[in-house]
């Protein structure tokens, strides 16, 4: 090379290096945020199927969150009934007594009807349906008949428990699949990254030094000036 005006050389370094600083950036934003996609422009495709992975992953856990509020609910309710249930045995008690009209009998209804009123507003603040856990009236004349329609609530409130429980189990499988699937889109490889990180280290040192030689080149030419 005899010409001054263009360095063929240090354009060359300089390309080169512009290049390991653009791969030493990348390897220290991905092992700062952790990330493997940062942007669109690490990996379109991938940042748009981890995006809809993590919008399906909080859905997810939107569902799980509305089937635990399912079993509180529930709980609430069969909690109520088991003590109105257990208010129904002493006004039998009483009707076998022959107290059936007394004091003790009506102040026993009247709590019964409260504990299931706020039983049902409690499920409402839950956003828990109220369906097939309508009022049980206890009275002095309801009897046995009573009990059994508390026993039969009880046993719907089960059902709906273990049948929430059985959702949640396979919304959170789903929600372990989603994310994993994400994790492997869009999270870095650290030992990968480190390894890119030492190899642009050295490049980038090494590419700097190369561009200080090519640009002392065109300083030969002046010899034959000489």
């Amino acid at each position: 090379m005899s010409q001054i005006n263009t360095n063929n050389y240090s354009l060359n370094a300089q390309r080169n290096l512009a290049n390991n600083s653009r791969g030493l950036a990348t390897a220290l934003e991905r092992l700062s945020s952790g990330l493997r996609v940062n942007s669109a422009r690490d990996d379109a495709s991938g940042l748009a199927s981890g995006m809809r992975l993590e919008s399906d992953a909080r859905v997810t856990q939107v569902n799980i969150r509305l089937q635990s509020d399912v079993i509180s609910a529930n709980q609430i309710w069969d909690n109520a009934m088991s003590v109105v249930g257990n208010i129904q045995t002493r006004l039998n008690e009483l009707n076998a007594m022959g107290l059936s009209g007394g004091a003790e009998a009506g102040a026993l209804t009247a709590e019964a009807g409260t504990i299931q009123s706020d039983a049902l507003a409690k499920i409402a603040t839950f956003g828990g349906s109220t369906t097939g856990m309508t009022s049980v009236a206890a009275s002095a004349t309801g009897g046995n008949g009573t009990l059994d329609s508390i026993s039969a609530q009880r046993t719907g409130a089960g059902a709906r428990m273990n049948n929430a429980e059985f959702k949640i189990e396979a919304l959170r499988a789903q929600y372990e699949g989603q994310k994993a699937a994400q994790s492997r889109i869009m999270d870095a490889d650290f030992a990968e990254e480190t390894s890119r990180l030492s190899r642009f280290q050295v490049l980038t040192q090494a590419g700097t030094a190369m561009v200080a030689q090519a640009n002392a080149v065109p300083q030969n030419v002046l010899a034959l000036l000489r």
